[in-house]
């Protein structure tokens, strides 16, 4: 999960110690008493917009401020936003140079920190070590280790992320898309960023923790979307553990998550141990968290409970927010497109002929596989991937000293006229004609830290997008605004109010009887 911030999280930033050197990457100076503030409130409100401006002025590697300033890191001394296959190239492919960081970010407590609340915490509103300490576990995974260690853990996940065991996902999948898809009546409006949401939350939900976890997965999942969202909230400015403030109530989040996800885990070794104990030789049940806690390294070394309950909001968080996204803006793609909606039709009833698609019968499906890597091209759901440099380095000819952050702007790279045609088109045909490198189109990011679930994900979509068009087609309403939201990965900002309609393959004359779409979006893809 890599990460494009909001407006929120810029304007929570602390005042930074002016480093030695500053990066030598072009950029606008900071403002007379003001400082690098503006700048960041500017970039958090719009990073998209912002970043593209400054490429276009400074170039592909630009400082967002001439200034120390810090974002997502507690030692971060300056920021960057880079652009290009050449910069991403070098950047992804330098796991050691470019390192990631924790997802609570600046909230994310290191030693001295609890250290400091060890001796002054729980007064006047600071809190104590006790407090801040599940932080340093809940949601951190994979986002959080580096160097060896991230080989490491990466070495033990993969097993649950394999083709064979992605495969045996399929049929829940099926099942719960069926499940939503039974709910939907002709005619009604419903909020399908919503829906997605629900439908990808209760996927992951079943995939990683089996069927025992049941209504207990639901839940954590749900405080897991409660955390993100309090922690990008406004409030969070005013870093006081009192009751009825959102850092209190943040705190209270993270412990609650800490304590479930930690008896869950306990509850799955018991499960482990006693299927193990039963049949020493059986095979390990098929959910993630029972394949994660049998999982062991050359040496005999297994992954301790910190990181599982790491590894577990990782999963969890990246695994569906970013699956519902590509969802919820592939279907207002596909109503905007509705020549593109059709050519899609005809070829899933040519090869489905109505039934859920077969893990076989995705590979015969490359239009489906055109729409899906079009609509992630187009809209990106994660549009902006971060890093903090480890150590003094080069970067496209300009000197980046140690702890600068670093934002690689997916986006703006999948809508280069170098490397795409007509770059704002949703034009899923070109895929017939294109085959970039990892380094020019790049959803799921590349080189050593790609994105451990992108197969699981791209199946995931493919399932939900084949059976709910063999059944329904969607249409903007007449009222529906469009805006973007950025905060760590590309939303609508206010859901995606769609009408329901039977597969009637009326897209074209749907589109023509609507007014263009108002709002933002408009600004980032080109629409009809």
């Amino acid at each position: 999960m890599v990460a494009e911030l909001s407006r929120e999280r810029s304007e929570r930033i602390e005042p930074t110690p002016r480093p030695a050197r500053l990066p030598t990457a072009p950029g606008p100076d900071p403002v007379p008493l003001l400082g690098a503030i503006p700048h960041l409130l500017r970039f958090g409100r719009d990073s998209i917009g912002t970043a593209g401006r400054l490429f276009e002025r400074y170039g592909p590697l630009a400082s967002i401020v001439r200034a120390p300033a810090r974002i997502m890191s507690p030692r971060g001394i300056s920021c960057v936003v880079a652009n290009g296959p050449a910069l991403n190239r070098e950047v992804l492919t330098q796991h050691e140079r470019y390192r990631m960081y924790a997802l609570p970010g600046t909230y994310f407590p290191e030693a001295s920190d609890l250290a400091r609340a060890r001796t002054r915490g729980g007064t006047r509103g600071r809190p104590s070590e006790d407090r801040l300490r599940p932080i340093q576990r809940t949601l951190t995974g994979l986002f959080h280790v580096n160097g060896d260690e991230h080989r490491r853990h990466r070495r033990l996940l993969q097993p649950a992320f394999n083709k064979t065991r992605i495969d045996a996902y399929r049929d829940d999948m099926v099942a719960l898309t069926q499940r939503m898809l039974d709910e939907w009546r002709e005619g009604e409006e419903r909020d399908v960023h919503a829906d997605m949401t629900e439908l990808t939350l209760r996927i992951a939900t079943k995939t990683l923790f089996g069927e025992d976890a049941g209504e207990r997965g639901v839940a954590l999942a749900r405080m897991m979307q409660h955390w993100l969202i309090t922690m990008f909230s406004p409030g969070m400015l005013l870093r006081l553990d009192l009751k009825g403030l959102p850092y209190s109530r943040w705190l209270d989040l993270t412990r609650s998550i800490d304590d479930e996800t930690a008896a869950l885990l306990r509850d799955k070794r018991e499960a482990v141990a006693r299927r193990a104990s039963s049949d020493p030789h059986g095979p390990i049940a098929a959910d993630m968290l029972s394949m994660l806690v049998a999982a062991r390294d050359e040496d005999g070394s297994a992954l301790d409970e910190d990181e599982l309950v790491g590894h577990v909001g990782v999963i969890f968080g990246a695994g569906h927010e970013t699956s519902t996204n590509a969802l919820a803006w592939t279907l207002f793609l596909l109503a905007e497109h509705p020549e593109a909606a059709n050519e899609l039709d005809a070829e899933l009833a040519g090869v489905l002929h109505g039934d859920p698609p077969t893990v076989e019968q995705l590979a015969k499906l490359p239009f489906l596989d055109a729409v899906v890597k079009e609509s992630m091209r187009v809209l990106p759901p994660v549009p902006l991937h971060p890093r903090v440099v480890a150590e003094d380095t080069e970067l496209g000819g300009h000197f980046l000293p140690a702890n600068t952050e670093l934002f690689l702007s997916i986006f703006h790279m999948h809508h280069d006229p170098a490397l795409f045609t007509n770059p704002d088109r949703f034009d899923p045909m070109r895929w017939s004609k294109i085959k970039p490198s990892v380094y020019e189109y790049n959803p799921f990011s590349a080189g050593p830290r790609m994105c451990i679930g992108a197969a699981f994900a791209t199946m995931e979509i493919k399932i939900a997008l084949a059976m709910l068009l063999q059944r329904f087609r969607v249409e903007r309403t007449r009222a529906t605004r469009v805006d973007r939201r950025v905060a760590i990965t590309l939303a609508p900002k206010h859901g995606l109010t769609m009408r329901i309609r039977r597969a009637d393959g009326a897209w074209v004359s749907a589109r023509r009887s609507l007014p263009d779409v108002r709002g933002n979006i408009r600004e980032i893809v080109e629409l009809p």
